[in-house]
């Protein structure tokens, strides 16, 4: 526990100092954890086979991660993430095809859905740091962890009904509720210390109710969505990387899952606030 408590707070003080200065530094940031997140997902999926040598589909993917952010840094739109995505496409299909039959073809789609959810998910962090507010909204993701946090407490004192005992036995209903009002009264909290310091419209308190309410349900499936994987796998941890979490995806599943939900939520309702 004392690990996991220290690993913690590192991970904060460092979410601290690319968040707040944001720009390139986050960016790179992200790149890098994306990169590690992409090759955690390859490994756990069987793409990657450990203690060997990167193959033409992990390749393909580390390419399309670069050109994804390259066109992120020039180009700072979710508009034409579309390019990257449909370039990440065509270049594992391409990779598949000349390879074939080296590599089957659940393995190629495997490829580009390790892609997608890690590398593309992470990077509307960059994006949200953009946004009007954005230093503040930047943290709004991060939500996921205080939903965990309330959830875990609440299964314990009033758990009784099991929300999916088949993919993940110790969570319940009553945890997933404790979860959402944990983290609507934090979103409640910070909206109104940002009414009070930056923003002089009540109704931002709303908006990151709203918000939060909408962002730790998802944030509960991301994070079911990250188990389900793992035992379709058979494996514990997708890494080792943070003493005491395991790696990038065992730290940031929720919070990865829930990143694009929160940028599309501001872009629609801070325009309107």
């Amino acid at each position: 526990m004392k690990t996991r408590v220290l690993s913690g707070v590192v991970i904060g003080l460092v979410l601290a100092g690319v968040l707040i200065p944001g720009g390139i530094v986050l960016a790179a940031v992200l790149f890098a954890v994306s990169l590690i997140s992409f090759y955690e997902l390859t490994l756990a999926t069987g793409i990657h086979q450990e203690n060997s040598k990167l193959n033409a589909l992990e390749i393909c993917g580390y390419i399309a991660i670069t050109v994804h952010y390259v066109q992120m840094l020039l180009v700072s739109s979710h508009k034409y993430f579309i390019f990257s995505i449909m370039f990440a496409f065509f270049l594992l299909m391409v990779c598949y095809v000349v390879s074939f039959p080296k590599f089957k073809s659940m393995q190629a789609m495997a490829a580009f859905f390790c892609f997608v959810y890690a590398p593309v998910n992470m990077s509307f962090v960059y994006l949200l740091r953009l946004r009007p507010y954005g230093q503040y909204l930047a943290w709004v993701p991060f939500i996921a962890w205080v939903c965990d946090t309330c959830a875990y407490f609440a299964g314990r004192a009033f758990g009784k009904h099991k929300l999916v005992p088949v993919l993940s036995p110790k969570k319940t209903v009553e945890g997933a509720v404790g979860g959402v009002l944990g983290s609507v009264a934090v979103g409640a909290v910070f909206g109104y210390l940002l009414y009070k310091n930056e923003v002089q419209n009540i109704n931002i308190v709303y908006m990151l109710m709203l918000i939060t309410f909408i962002g730790s349900i998802i944030a509960q499936l991301g994070d079911l969505l990250a188990s389900g994987i793992k035992r379709d796998h058979n494996i514990k941890d997708y890494g080792k990387i943070i003493p005491g979490h395991g790696g990038i995806m065992d730290r940031f599943d929720s919070v990865i899952f829930v990143i694009p939900c929160i940028y599309f939520l501001s872009v629609i309702m801070v325009s309107h606030f």
